[in-house]
C-alpha cells in the first residue's frame, strides 16, 4: 500500500484509520484506471494532513453495518476492515424525508468522511459509507457532481443510464458521469457502497423518479 499522509515514519504504514481507508480506495482505484477514478486518485493526492474532530452518530438503518462487514467478496476484505476501524467514529445521517421517494429516508444512511466540514476537509472532493436496507429502492436521481460507486457488500442491482441494469464486477467502480440518472435496488441483503463526488460538489441534487 502507498505511504499515508499519516503513516509512522518508521514503517509506512497509516497510522489513523481513515488512512489506511484512504489509501486502499486510491490504490483500487489505481488498478481500476477509468477516467472518474483517476480524478478521483487526484482528489486523494491533493488532500492536506488536516483533520477535524470525528463527530458520532448513528441512524436506525446502521444496525445492518455488521452484517455488511461481516461479508462480501474477497476482493473488498481489506477495505471492509478499514471500515469497521473506523466504525466508532462515523457520523451517519439520513436523507429528509421527501414525498417523491416515500419511505427511503427510513431504509437509507450515509456517513462522509472526506468534505468541505468533515473529518478530512476538501472543497473538491466528498467521499463517505453508504447503507441501503436490503429490499429498497433508491429511486433515480442525478446531481451536477461526477461520482462513483464502489459496492463493498450485498446483492443490489445498478442503473446507470443510458446502460441496461446489471452488477459492477467485485471489487470494481461504477462511474456515474455528472448529471447522468442512477437508481439501485437491493435484494435479500443490505448494501453497503463506498461513494465519491468529483468537481461541482455543490451543485444541484434532483430526484427523478422511477428509472425505465
Amino acid at each position: 500500500m502507498p505511504s499515508s499522509l499519516h503513516s509512522d515514519l518508521r514503517t509506512g504504514w497509516p497510522t489513523q484509520p481513515e488512512d489506511a481507508f484512504l489509501d486502499t480506495v486510491a490504490e483500487m482505484a489505481r488498478r481500476d484506471g477509468g477516467r472518474l477514478c483517476r480524478m478521483l486518485i487526484a482528489e486523494i493526492d491533493r488532500l492536506s494532513p488536516a483533520r477535524n474532530r470525528w463527530r458520532p452518530a448513528s441512524q436506525p438503518v446502521v444496525a445492518q453495518l455488521d452484517a455488511c462487514l461481516a461479508r462480501g467478496p474477497k476482493e473488498t476484505t481489506y477495505l471492509r476492515g478499514a471500515v469497521a476501524a473506523m466504525k466508532p467514529h462515523l457520523n451517519w445521517h439520513r436523507a429528509p424525508p421527501n414525498p417523491a421517494t416515500g419511505r427511503f429516508d427510513r431504509h437509507h444512511a450515509f456517513s462522509t468522511i472526506v468534505g468541505p466540514t468533515e473529518r478530512i476537509p476538501s472543497d473538491s472532493l466528498m467521499l463517505g459509507l453508504m447503507i441501503v436496507d436490503r429490499a429498497t429502492y433508491y429511486p433515480g436521481h442525478s446531481h451536477n457532481a461526477d461520482e462513483v460507486y464502489l459496492p463493498l457488500s450485498g446483492d443490489a442491482i445498478y442503473h446507470v443510464a443510458p446502460a441496461r441494469p446489471g452488477r459492477p464486477r467485485d471489487g470494481c467502480f461504477l462511474p456515474i458521469p455528472s448529471s447522468t440518472r442512477h437508481a439501485l435496488w437491493t435484494g435479500n441483503v443490505p448494501e453497503l457502497i463506498i461513494w465519491a463526488w468529483m468537481g461541482d460538489i455543490r451543485g444541484g441534487y434532483r430526484f427523478a423518479g422511477a428509472m425505465p
